[in-house]
């Protein structure tokens, strides 16, 4: 008889979990496959693009080449980065008013029963206006000019804001925020330590997100109601027939929103996350602790009795 070696208790021939990432899905997040695709992706659109255009005149279909010298065009005669300017500007100006209003609305609907129950019907009917009503409004309010694309803007922009910063305020850690209270945290250490980590992503995200459409809604609302700005050069060109210069801006405004996302967001979005975890701005219990002059760990508060939602409502 053979005997067959018994198989020690707890052993698996199953991969440990942790053990190692999985190769394919470590390698979704190598910069270099991302560079790499985003280059053929690029390459393939400008492919199709040159394609067709071989079978329209430059007034329907421009070649990349007819775009290209339109567009260096544009930056020789320095409308390229005047216009760009002032829509970016407008842009940027009503996403600040958007976040500043939106952080100390959002921040009382977090905190308040009350305060939610009335802002979500103002907020709902934000989000349902359509941005040409709004424009359209504004120009009979204000006239064309500046105003109207940053009214049209802030409309738009500040339901978003609210709504993040109100859900980001209610899901807030309870245990942390009874553990500042019960240190004595001053209203301002608290917010430090325990509020502004915590709402950080969640308001990042939601800027990533309106810095894009408010750039878009800007040249829209130019587009209709403003003398100046990348809009009102796409209706000139419009106007002229000069549809190599349309797609010149169109470039501009994809390289723009880009450049944006790229350069500026995502490393604040990284910034902000080694703050989370920093000892100069992370939420964690044993800092709040610290920031009271005594030191404390998770344990120790899960340990005590919940005295129920620190919020107050």
């Amino acid at each position: 008889m053979t005997s067959t070696a018994p198989t020690p208790v707890g052993r698996s021939d199953a991969p440990e979990s942790g053990a190692g990432p999985v190769p394919e899905a470590a390698g979704r997040d190598d910069p270099g496959r991302r560079v790499l695709g985003a280059g053929l992706a690029t390459l393939g659109v400008v492919g199709i693009w040159a394609a067709a255009a071989t079978r329209h005149p430059e007034v329907i279909l421009p070649s990349p080449s007819e775009t290209l010298r339109a567009l260096v065009d544009l930056a020789a005669r320095g409308t390229l980065w005047a216009e760009l300017a002032r829509t970016l500007g407008r842009a940027l100006s009503g996403v600040l008013v958007a976040l500043v209003v939106g952080l100390g609305w959002g921040g009382l609907a977090g905190w308040s029963r009350w305060v939610s129950a009335v802002s979500r019907p103002i907020t709902a009917a934000l989000m349902a206006f359509p941005p040409v009503i709004v424009v359209a409004i504004a120009l009979v309010w204000f006239g064309p000019g500046p105003s109207v694309t940053r009214l049209v803007i802030v409309a738009v922009a500040l339901p978003l804001v609210v709504v993040a910063v109100e859900e980001a305020v209610t899901n807030l850690d309870p245990d942390l925020l009874e553990m500042a209270r019960a240190f004595g945290l001053s209203r301002w250490r608290t917010v430090r330590h325990v509020v502004a980590p915590g709402i950080a992503s969640p308001v990042t995200a939601v800027v990533s997100v309106t810095v894009g459409q408010a750039i878009r809604i800007a040249v829209m609302a130019e587009l209709l109601a403003a003398s100046d700005g990348i809009g009102a050069e796409i209706a000139l060109a419009r106007s002229n027939l000069a549809t190599a210069a349309l797609f010149a801006w169109a470039l501009v405004m994809v390289a723009t929103v880009a450049v944006v996302e790229l350069a500026v967001l995502q490393p604040l979005n990284r910034r902000l996350s080694r703050w989370r975890v920093s000892p100069g701005g992370a939420a964690e219990p044993h800092q709040v602790a610290n920031s009271g002059s005594t030191r404390s760990t998770n344990s120790s508060i899960l340990a005590r009795p919940s005295a129920g939602h620190p919020h107050t409502r």
